[in-house]
């Protein structure tokens, strides 16, 4: 795998985490393995992190509020707080499992084949609220 894409996001011009696209191949392909690697410029709780989420799945409508229901359920086992100096990875595996890190430890993983595809989905949507970081991301 290799960085692909690097972006910031700032909310009211204040830093909140930069991030990195990882791919295997030339281009980016939902298809193929790919990681995000998220590294915090602030203190966040898990339920915050889960809670914004769920909330963009729903608002890009990635799935119905059942599927949403078990995707936050996943995301409070694998997503801790984070802190500034935190490094979140989560990949995409070839065999349709999600797997999360957290400062390079292994924080859970998900065994459904749609569950990576929304969670990327937040940054990786044609019509997801963060563009700047999509254009970012995929070298737009």
């Amino acid at each position: 795998m290799h960085p692909f894409g690097k972006g910031r996001h700032s909310l009211w011009g204040i830093q909140m985490y930069e991030a990195t696209l990882w791919i295997v191949g030339p281009q980016w392909s939902a298809a193929e393995p790919h990681a995000l690697d998220i590294e915090p410029n602030r203190t966040v709780p898990a339920d915050t992190l889960v809670k914004n989420a769920i909330a963009e799945m729903r608002d890009l409508k990635v799935g119905d509020e059942h599927k949403l229901g078990i995707w936050q359920a996943e995301m409070k086992k694998l997503i801790p707080g984070v802190k500034r100096g935190d490094q979140i990875v989560v990949f995409c595996s070839n065999d349709n499992r999600t797997v999360a890190y957290l400062n390079d430890s292994k924080s859970g993983e998900v065994d459904d084949p749609s569950f990576c595809p929304a969670v990327m989905s937040v940054w990786l949507h044609p019509k997801t609220k963060h563009q700047a970081m999509r254009k970012s991301l995929l070298r737009h």
